[in-house]
């Protein structure tokens, strides 16, 4: 792991005393106040509450799946598992700040590491703390809820450490993670297999979204020597292999409706027809026939709101 640029902090913008006989005594106070914001920063706090949206999602989907109506109990185990889900979340995104530091001082220069607010050290610990405390919340929902959060850990570890240059090992990690907050839900109020199609609609989109990223990120990944599927396998096969992940996608948003799940009726088929299908699938064709990098940005675009539709999908039934 890089060390941080910053030994203990004492670089980076702020890092020095002003001496004008005015402010040098609310300085230090000044800095001792934006380390906590720092540490806010490192666990992209909007990505958690789309984690925590995510659980809240799943759990949704799985009490309309079991024909029940909500309990106080499921109401508390989704919040819980939620907040541990965000938590997890948070604390893989502060590991894998830590381990990045080389490459956010160029890309990235602001970031709470580079910048001298937060050392690595301080980083990885931060996330060791959010980790332990994200099990533990798990731990008062079931057991199943403590094996996941803890397999989602494993996961985060892995990806920051070995599978982020993957060729796409890193592009499945992402997608288990994000579709993983909906299978929490899921597990919360004890109905996991009624969280089916959130589960794999958002596994399958979500890996084809990255896959995209990286012919979009091609060039700078390039020069960092990150060994991800686009540089490992040239535009192409990149854009094959995320069309084959969106295409399923594509052909699974008719599933849920003509296997006759509970919740899956005609509305549910026709925001997926119209705002998932017709969105995504010429996106992806196009990037198909034209594998570049301005093809990946367009086709990103159209994967982020066709995700977005097929959640609208899932939520109207």
């Amino acid at each position: 792991m890089s060390r941080s640029p910053c030994r203990g902090g004492r670089t980076g913008p702020g890092a020095h005393r002003r001496d004008d006989g005015q402010g040098g005594a609310t300085e230090p106070v000044s800095r001792l106040a934006a380390v906590p914001r720092a540490y806010v920063e490192l666990s992209r706090p909007v990505n958690g509450v789309i984690s925590l949206a995510g659980a809240g999602i799943g759990a949704h989907v799985a009490v309309r799946g079991r024909g029940a109506d909500w309990t106080s109990a499921d109401a508390w185990s989704t919040v819980a598992v939620g907040i541990a889900t965000l938590l997890i979340l948070s604390a893989g995104n502060a590991l894998n700040d830590a381990c990045d530091v080389e490459v956010d001082r160029v890309n990235r220069p602001h970031r709470p590491i580079p910048s001298g607010r937060v050392s690595a050290r301080g980083s990885v610990r931060f996330a060791a703390v959010l980790t332990v405390a994200g099990v533990a919340l798990a731990a008062v929902v079931n057991g199943l809820a403590v094996a996941v959060a803890a397999g989602a850990a494993v996961c985060l570890v892995a990806y920051a450490l070995l599978l982020k240059g993957t060729p796409l090992g890193g592009n499945l990690v992402v997608g288990l993670l994000t579709s993983g907050a909906f299978a929490a839900g899921g597990i919360a109020v004890e109905a996991l297999s009624h969280a089916a199609a959130p589960i794999v609609f958002v596994f399958l989109f979500t890996v084809s979204r990255e896959l995209v990223k990286d012919i979009e990120d091609v060039s700078g990944d390039a020069r960092h020597g990150a060994s991800t599927a686009a540089v490992a396998w040239g535009l192409p096969a990149t854009a094959r292999m995320a069309t084959l992940f969106g295409c399923a996608g594509i052909l699974f948003t008719p599933a849920p409706f003509l296997l006759g799940w509970t919740g899956f009726g005609w509305r549910y088929l026709a925001v997926a027809l119209v705002g998932v299908d017709a969105v995504i699938g010429p996106a992806l064709w196009r990037l198909w026939r034209d594998p570049s990098a301005h093809t990946a940005t367009r086709a990103q675009r159209s994967l982020k709101i066709g995700s977005v539709l097929g959640l609208v999908a899932v939520l109207v039934g």
